[in-house]
Order: C-alpha cells, then sequence, then structure tokens
C-alpha cells in the first residue's frame, strides 16, 4: 500500500498551499480545518446534481466546478493549469462519457500534472475498469452509489492531507512520470481539423461528404486520417475511427 500527498487548502489561511512534500506535521497546519478544492465531472446531469447537492452538504468539502461533458472538463481544466483559475485539490470523474472519456481525459491531465488525485465514478460494477484506470492514472474507481467510501476518500484527504493508493493504482507522481515516459497522448497531440474529420467519420459521413463540408480537397481529408492514425498508434482508418469513436463515449 502506498501513500502519497499532495498539497490543501486550509480555511485557517485562505489561498494557501501544501507543498506536495511537506507533511501535516511539518507544516503545522490544522487539518481539521481543511478544505478540499473537488471537480465533478458527470455527463448524468441528473447524477451530477444529486451528486453535487449530497457532497455540498459535507463538512470540509468545496465544489469548485462542474461538467457534464468530458470535452468541456478538460478544457476547463487547461484553463486551471495555465493559471486562469485555481487547480482543484481532487477530481472526480465518470468513467464513461460522450465528449472524451474519463479515461482518456484523465489520461491527458497525467501527463502534465503528477500531484493532483484523480478519483473515478461509475454506475457499473468498478473493478472492470481498474485496470484502465490505472493504466491512465487513476488513483482509484469507485461507485457512484458508494456515497460513504467517496465521503471517506474526501474526509481522508481533509483530515491528513494523504490518500492510501492500492495496486493496480500509483500514486499520481509515478503515474505521471510512467505516461511522460509513454509519450504524449494523442488526446493533447491531434489537431483540431483531425479531430473534427474523425468525429465525422464516427458518425458515419465519408471522405468525400467531409471535403464538401468542410469545402477541401478529398486529399486534404486523406492527410488528415493519416496524420491523426499515426499520432494515435494505429495503422488505418478503421482503427482510428474505431478508437475515437470509443475515445469520445459514442
Amino acid at each position: 500500500m502506498l501513500v502519497y500527498e499532495y498539497r490543501i487548502r486550509t480555511s485557517t489561511e485562505p489561498g494557501t498551499t501544501m507543498s506536495q512534500q511537506q507533511t501535516p506535521s511539518a507544516t503545522g497546519s490544522d487539518q481539521t480545518t481543511g478544505t478540499v478544492q473537488v471537480v465533478l465531472v458527470d455527463n448524468d446531469i441528473l447524477a451530477l446534481k444529486m451528486l453535487r447537492e449530497i457532497m455540498s452538504a459535507w463538512p470540509r468539502v468545496a465544489i469548485t466546478w462542474t461538467e457534464h461533458n468530458g470535452s468541456d472538463a478538460f478544457d476547463h481544466y487547461r484553463q486551471c493549469e495555465s493559471g486562469i483559475r485555481d487547480l482543484p485539490d481532487l477530481f472526480i470523474t465518470d468513467i464513461s462519457m460522450r465528449g472524451l472519456s474519463g479515461v482518456d481525459m484523465s489520461r491527458a491531465i497525467r501527463y502534465t500534472n503528477g500531484t493532483m488525485p484523480i478519483l473515478g465514478i461509475t454506475s457499473y460494477e468498478p473493478t472492470q475498469f481498474y485496470h484502465d484506470a490505472a493504466d491512465a492514472g487513476m488513483q482509484a474507481v469507485i461507485g457512484k452509489n458508494e456515497l460513504s467510501a467517496l465521503k471517506s476518500i474526501i474526509m481522508e484527504v481533509a483530515d491528513t492531507g494523504a490518500l492510501a493508493v492500492r495496486p493496480p493504482f500509483e500514486t499520481p507522481g509515478q503515474a505521471h512520470l510512467r505516461i511522460r515516459q509513454e509519450g504524449l497522448p494523442y488526446i493533447l497531440s491531434l489537431s483540431q481539423q483531425e479531430k473534427q474529420v474523425l468525429t465525422m467519420c464516427s458518425h458515419g459521413y465519408s471522405n468525400a461528404d467531409i471535403a464538401q463540408v468542410l469545402d477541401v480537397s478529398p486529399s486534404t481529408i486523406n492527410t488528415y486520417i493519416t496524420r491523426a492514425s499515426r499520432k494515435m498508434g494505429v495503422t488505418n482508418k478503421r482503427e482510428a475511427v474505431a478508437l475515437w469513436t470509443k475515445t469520445i463515449g459514442l
């Protein structure tokens, strides 16, 4: 069992953070007053609303922002990463979403962030997602109905600034180093044009149809698909479209 430590804000020192290297005892902060800034992402709007209402009633929990689309959530996170908004202390995301799956979003986040924990939630049996979630840099996966487990995770963070990580999951730092070594995730390397073409292919448009809609030549569409396939580590259009369709949850 591994334990990682990361920053949390305290109500006694607004805007201050605990560094990744410091322990609660080293800072001398009163962790009983700790407030965990949480992000919540779920494409089920009713579930999102319910979880937000429940979690907002818990002590020392502040819901920083929510999103119901994986792609929008990742764009929102990038704003936090750039300094436009504050980074959250805990990122909670649904595993299966349209726009961008929680797994692919986690991998993209973990490529650049080695401190913020990511918790996956699901309406299905959590264990079936353990391997993919761990591989994408998440620290745990629980069911959406496991409210006591969710509260325990958040309270452990608020109380101690640390969270136990059990195999197959890694600490944020370990996952970050591994994913960096594996190379840039294709979510981060695909251009907007490549994403647009792949999405249209996923909806059944032919190359000729896409060329007409985008007012470009069919050869340009072929170039986009070829480049995207290379970035995604696949060998042909069929594999690229299949992988992209899974990525965006169609």
